[in-house]
Order: structure tokens, then C-alpha cells, then sequence
């Protein structure tokens, strides 16, 4: 068995608990998107305020940017992602307002925490590691507030508030969301733990390292 098989029959707690309403909004941070070059990463309150500014306009409380997305264009100023080619979004992004709380979808253990200070990276951000049905897997949540609630190795339980979302520093420069991703062990053993995009490459592999996390999202 292997992840999202092993979840069947599993209660997974809603990531915002119910805070979120309706259906989202659906940003297109893709490059076919001409929006995209006006984003300034450099500029948090700029770039916060144009995507709440959309997010506002669509009549939608909160959105989402697509896992699995080309951004060749919205990551043109992070310069290691650009040299490695690695243009397709690992995660899932989940756009809400700053200090929103999360909790956990299942029952973990914090295997890292930690924050990336440069502009364009994760900021704060916190890796669960689950045992379900003994399979072993990793639900990754990058830009977030720091101090961090939990250390290495403490346990939580799920539907347990164990973050909130970041700003500025905390967001890598990025505009308030949540960066969710599933690793499994195979990307964990391969070194891949802070990687949240893919290069046309490595696609072929995806599924082995970053399967979706459309399966543990919930609301």
C-alpha cells in the first residue's frame, strides 16, 4: 500500500478547521498568464495587496494556486529555481489571510521546522511526518509565522492548531498562503525535503516523490 491508498477510511481533519466557506477562487500563477510579470516579490505589500485585491474582485473568501502548475514567469527572480529548470509547483496554495490558524489533517510527529530568510524561499515552515497504515509520508507547510509552536519530535494530534499563516519574512517575501505539500519517504531519502518545484525531468517521477495533496486537503 502507498499514499493516498492508505488513507481510505481515514477522518482527516479540515487543514483551516471551517473557517473557509464556499468554493475557491482559482489563481492562475502560470505563465501563460500575463498578470504574472506585474507581481513584484520584492515589494511584500505590493504583491500581498494585488492578489487579495483579485481574490476580493471574485467574490470568493479564499483561493487556491494549483499543484502540478507551470511558473517559469512567477519565479523569474529566484535564481537557483531558474538555473535547476524547476518550473512545476510541488504543492498546493492555499491563499488566506495572514495569522490565519491551521490545524492537523492526522495525527504527527514534527520531523523539522525551521526558516529560510532569503527573499523567494519558504520563510517559516514545518514538516509532519504520519504513519497511516504503516505507510510513512511527510505533509510539508511552508510560509508560515515564526516562532514555531512545536519542536523536533513532539507529537500532535489531529484537528490540533499547530501553525498559522506568515507575513513578509515569515512568507519568504511571498503573499499570505500556505504551501502544502506531501514527500514520501522515497524524497526524504533522496534528499528532496525542501523542494517545492520539479524540473521537466524529473516529472516522470513525481508520483514516487510528491504525489498530490488533493487527498489530504479538506474543508
Amino acid at each position: 500500500m502507498y499514499y493516498p491508498l492508505n488513507l481510505n477510511g481515514v477522518p482527516i481533519h479540515p487543514l483551516f478547521g471551517d473557517f473557509l466557506k464556499g468554493k475557491p477562487h482559482i489563481f492562475d500563477f502560470s505563465s501563460n498568464n500575463p498578470k504574472v510579470l506585474e507581481y513584484n516579490l520584492f515589494d511584500f505589500k505590493e504583491f500581498n495587496d494585488m492578489i487579495f485585491e483579485e481574490l476580493d474582485a471574485s467574490s470568493h473568501q479564499w483561493g487556491i494556486g494549483k499543484y502540478m502548475e507551470e511558473r517559469k514567469t512567477f519565479l523569474r527572480n529566484c535564481t537557483n529555481i531558474i538555473e535547476e529548470k524547476r518550473y512545476y509547483h510541488l504543492g498546493l496554495d492555499i491563499v488566506v489571510p495572514y495569522n490565519t490558524p491551521m490545524f492537523s489533517p492526522l495525527d504527527a510527529e514534527v520531523y523539522k521546522t525551521g526558516k529560510e530568510t532569503t527573499v523567494g524561499n519558504y520563510g517559516g515552515y514545518i514538516i509532519l511526518k504520519h504513519d497511516i497504515n504503516d505507510v510513512v509520508f511527510y505533509s510539508f507547510y511552508g510560509h508560515l509565522k515564526t516562532p514555531h509552536l512545536f519542536n523536533l519530535g513532539d507529537k500532535i494530534k489531529a484537528g490540533q492548531a499547530f501553525a498559522h499563516i506568515g507575513q513578509e519574512s515569515d512568507s519568504g517575501g511571498w503573499f499570505c498562503h500556505v504551501h502544502l505539500q506531501i514527500l514520501t519517504q522515497e524524497a526524504i531519502d533522496a534528499g528532496y525535503t525542501d523542494w517545492g518545484y520539479i524540473s521537466p525531468e524529473l516529472l516522470p517521477k513525481v508520483e514516487l516523490y510528491f504525489p498530490s495533496p488533493y487527498f489530504l486537503f479538506k474543508y
